[in-house]
């Protein structure tokens, strides 16, 4: 009986473990080759692992949330031939079923929750389901599921006094007991209710309220992120510099390029990092054992937030694009991260990460390097401020920026320049266009 091993694929980029985030198969179930048996994820990035045949799954070797070494042995499969079923016979061909086009993470998402996306509405491109279309349907099921059934209402009779008496303290008529002819509820009645202390909301209602404790495991991209960041704050000697740019041209040249391109400030602010970085190559290097290689190229990561975490994919030779070549890397990267498509190699690579705040009014904060790299830009909101200006108080466009950087690599005189350099390129921007 040929009894395949299957095991954690070399393809999970440079690291040595991973974590299991789930199986979409269990013991004893049947599976085609090529199917999804489960999912892994090393250092943010999420990988499939097909069944190598089709059989039946005979032992499941390690746990969903267990962390698992590359090459180990996670499963096997019973690739035995299936038993062949007879053929039916034929059937009047079906309607053709419309076509339905979903990202990766969306078609997981449902297996999962077994839906089928034909019923699925999808709000991407061309009407591409995405995973928070598939989140919304399985939140929509799950609440009509839980809806309680309204249950038929007794008929409540009571006196015009008693009505009045139960509007004036908030009270459900449905819950007096009424002593009058045919249980008709009376002024005494209601009196005796609230004398007795009862109140509208249930004891039971009451303890639903209450909010319940939650407990996420630490696994998954919650992990990766959690062990990537204690580690370079471990590993490293990080300091924060602040400063304030004067953006109001900036907001300008965006006003007049977003009518050309679907541009956001993050790609203005890339580029000015990109410029930089081919002057401050200081920036631009990375630690290797007891010497400081400077980088040949400038691979700037632009972290990304998801429902589940942070991810930085990576545009490749920043430098050698224009501000047109910036724009539409970075949303197809962007695009890609939210589809839950990046590959390893797209989050590999970095030499300098830029983080953006600033949608979510901050203003200024400390952000943690990336590692092996040597700095990180945060940015904070543009706020309109009165400042001096030409010797004169005027109204002004002004934004935080804030540079870590390793302190090993780097020293705070070298780095303040190269914060100064992004701050006048900013200021004055007509360079950024070019």
């Amino acid at each position: 009986m040929p009894i395949l091993d299957i095991v954690i694929p070399e393809e999970i980029g440079d690291v040595e473990e991973c974590v299991i985030v789930t199986w979409l198969k269990k013991e004893g179930d049947n599976i085609n080759k090529e199917d999804t048996l489960l999912i892994i994820q090393a250092e943010k990035v999420s990988f499939d692992v097909p069944a190598p045949a089709s059989g039946k799954v005979a032992a499941l070797l390690a746990e969903q949330g267990e962390v698992v070494k590359r090459g180990q042995v996670v499963a096997r499969l019973d690739a035995t031939a299936l038993p062949e079923t007879e053929s039916p016979a034929p059937a009047a061909p079906p309607p053709p079923a419309r076509e339905v086009r979903a990202s990766p993470v969306a078609k997981r998402l449902a297996r999962e929750h077994s839906i089928d996306l034909a019923q699925v509405s999808g709000s991407g491109d061309g009407g591409r389901i995405t995973e928070k279309d598939v989140l919304a349907f399985v939140e929509a099921q799950q609440s009509a599921q839980s809806a309680p059934s309204p249950s038929p209402a007794r008929e409540v009779r009571a006196s015009p006094v008693a009505k009045r008496l139960a509007r004036e303290h908030n009270i459900d008529l449905a819950r007096v007991p009424g002593s009058g002819d045919g249980g008709r509820i009376t002024e005494k009645d209601v009196q005796a209710f609230i004398e007795a202390g009862a109140a509208i909301q249930s004891p039971t209602e009451e303890k639903a309220t209450q909010p319940q404790e939650e407990t996420i495991p630490l696994v998954g991209m919650r992990a990766a992120i959690a062990r990537h960041m204690h580690q370079s704050l471990q590993s490293m000697a990080q300091l924060t510099l602040h400063t304030e740019a004067d953006v109001t041209e900036l907001v300008a040249l965006y006003e007049r390029l977003k009518q050309q391109l679907s541009l956001t400030y993050t790609d203005l602010i890339v580029r000015a990092c990109a410029l930089a970085l081919r002057r401050h190559s200081h920036l631009n290097a990375t630690l290797d054992e007891q010497a400081i290689r400077l980088l040949s190229q400038v691979n700037i990561g632009v972290a990304v937030a998801l429902d589940s975490g942070l991810v930085v994919p990576v545009i490749s030779q920043a430098d050698q694009k224009n501000l047109s070549g910036l724009v539409q890397s970075r949303r197809r990267l962007v695009e890609r991260a939210r589809a839950g498509q990046l590959t390893a190699e797209e989050m590999s690579g970095g030499t300098f990460t830029v983080t953006n705040l600033g949608t979510y009014d901050i203003d200024g904060f400390t952000p943690i390097i990336n590692p092996p790299e040597a700095a990180i830009l945060g940015i904070g909101r543009i706020v309109e401020k009165v400042v001096v200006h030409q010797g004169k108080v005027a109204q002004r466009a002004m934004m935080t920026l804030s540079l870590t950087f390793d302190h090993r690599l780097v020293d705070g005189a070298p780095a303040a320049a190269f914060l100064q350099t992004i701050k006048q390129l900013l200021e004055e921007p007509t360079e950024l266009e070019d």
